[in-house]
């Protein structure tokens, strides 16, 4: 099967019949520093942390030697190491929208309450001041980057934490919301530091990536048009880029997660998702925010050519608006599906 079709037979066959953000996902990464300090916990605090999880119920599902490097919960939930001793990862469960910013305050709330327990503190910013080198490398895949960029260059990486979300998107639609994000894109950027450390990564590993591995195009044309872009990055086999048409039992999740453009399509199970990848993390209570700046943006309101409608949603666009006052309806109910016809102006809530 050629390249292309190998990516858009992954992400289009087999899913299941779903709406637009039936489900949200959601990745937080977190600095931990020593409490009262800005200095990075050391590799036995982290561990201290990761046991005291077990204590609170999270399960041992992977680790390295005696280095307990991956942890998951009975509600789906995981914890890991993103590449640095200090910066721990929760990837939590899709939710559903009303629920999201609730759940992941709960979850984020036990992380940080234990870690308190071990003398650590959450640095609620998206970089973590200091050179010195904290990669710690607990999984397969990270040995690959390893053997593959270079320590000097991966270790920029460790000191910068992030927030993502993964929002459930139909085939049909992926492209007009990915399109939509782009868009927007300055506004992501706007305060998100990262940018320019990922940018120094990309320039100084010695993988001598495409300059474009990082970020990616800012408009597509179909979904068989982002999956050709896609297949121009080469594939990560045995530490190595290797062109695609020299692949034939591509690790498609894993390619798909080393190419690191701004809002990319990612499938879990019979789903779907886009995840957003260009946010800063912040504190707790800024999640709600992240949500729904990323909502009003992936629905594209900022360029909605709707304006006399009434309070529907346009089926091929996303936008939604109120026949009273012309404006994108309440931020609070932007998820709600509805069916909106073009020319009738007919519409269901």
């Amino acid at each position: 099967m050629p390249p292309t079709n190998r990516l858009l037979a992954y992400f289009t066959d087999g899913l299941d019949s779903y709406s637009f953000a039936d489900r949200v996902g959601t990745e937080v990464e977190t600095s931990f520093v020593n409490a009262g300090s800005n200095q990075p916990i050391t590799v036995a605090t982290s561990q201290n942390i990761f046991c005291a999880m077990v204590d609170a119920g999270w399960n041992v599902t992977e680790q390295k030697g005696e280095l307990l490097t991956e942890l998951t919960h009975p509600d789906g939930d995981r914890m890991l190491y993103e590449l640095g001793r200090s910066n721990i990862e929760l990837s939590l469960a899709p939710q559903k929208p009303a629920e999201l910013v609730r759940y992941t305050h709960l979850k984020l709330e036990q992380l940080c309450r234990v870690a308190g327990t071990a003398g650590a503190a959450p640095w609620e910013k998206p970089i973590l001041p200091g050179a010195e080198d904290l990669l710690v490398i607990p999984d397969e895949r990270d040995a690959t980057w390893l053997d593959l960029d270079g320590r000097e260059a991966l270790k920029l990486l460790t000191r910068c934490s992030a927030v993502q979300f993964t929002i459930d998107v139909p085939p049909d639609r992926a492209i007009a919301v990915i399109n939509n994000l782009n868009l927007n894109l300055t506004e992501f950027l706007r305060d998100y530091p990262q940018e320019a450390i990922w940018r120094r990564y990309i320039a100084e590993s010695k993988a001598d990536y495409r300059a474009d591995r990082y970020g990616g195009p800012s408009h597509f044309d179909s979904l068989e048009h982002y999956c050709e872009e896609l297949v121009k990055h080469d594939a990560i086999v045995s530490g190595q880029l290797v062109p695609h048409d020299q692949v034939d039992n591509l690790n498609i999740p894993m390619f798909i997660r080393s190419v690191w453009w701004y809002f990319r399509l990612r499938r879990f199970g019979r789903k779907l998702c886009v995840e957003i990848r260009p946010l800063p993390r912040l504190g707790n209570n800024d999640i709600a925010d992240q949500l729904t700046m990323t909502g009003r943006l992936a629905r594209g309101w900022d360029q909605n050519p709707h304006s006399d409608t009434v309070r529907c949603q346009c089926d091929k666009c996303f936008f939604s608006y109120d026949n009273i006052i012309y404006q994108p309806k309440a931020i609070r109910d932007w998820w709600t599906p509805q069916i909106y016809h073009d020319t009738e102006k007919q519409y269901l809530f």
